[in-house]
């Protein structure tokens, strides 16, 4: 009777070892799933926020794309350098000039939608988001966008468009 209770105590302390080494591999396996979704989650981030001021401004002129609304210049007025790189996107409704401003200005990125013939402060505008810095240069049909996100990193796009090549109206 002595040698089977020995025995049975074996088996149970190489079940209980055994699950214990099965326990162990499971949590280690889930660290290093969720150690490896920390990294991806992160990288998907840090592209995120690098990409997002020139995709705003790329997707904005591409919605504003009508043949000699969208002009590169000053805040004030698009035919005046005043330190404050600003792109000009107009547009009329019901026999009124509308300008939608966007810009860079004391750490951040902004929109205003004005009348066209109004002057206002840079500081009248929208808080889009946070950033180091925004520009702008038109080459012919082409407007370039160059961002520097809150992090240093800078990302640049180019927009054709289509309007100054007779594509829309």
């Amino acid at each position: 009777m002595r040698g089977k209770l020995q025995r049975h105590s074996i088996e149970s302390a190489f079940v209980l070892i055994l699950f214990a080494v099965f326990a162990m591999t499971v949590v280690a396996v889930l660290a290093l799933g969720a150690n490896s979704y920390q990294k991806l989650v992160e990288r998907d981030d840090d592209g995120y926020n690098k990409r997002i001021v020139t995709s705003y401004v790329a997707a904005k002129i591409r919605s504003n794309d009508v043949r000699g609304k969208i002009q590169v210049g000053g805040f004030a007025s698009a035919e005046e350098e005043d330190g404050i790189e600003t792109l000009h996107l107009y547009r009329e409704s019901e026999g009124e000039k509308y300008d939608t401003r966007i810009y860079y200005y004391d750490g951040y990125i902004y929109e205003l939608f004005t009348l066209a013939d109004l002057h206002f402060d840079p500081e009248a505008g929208n808080v889009v988001m946070e950033a180091r810095g925004l520009s702008f240069e038109r080459e012919g049909d082409v407007i370039h966008i160059t961002s520097v996100d809150t992090e240093g990193r800078t990302n640049t796009a180019a927009v054709s468009l289509r309007s100054e090549r007779g594509v829309m109206a």
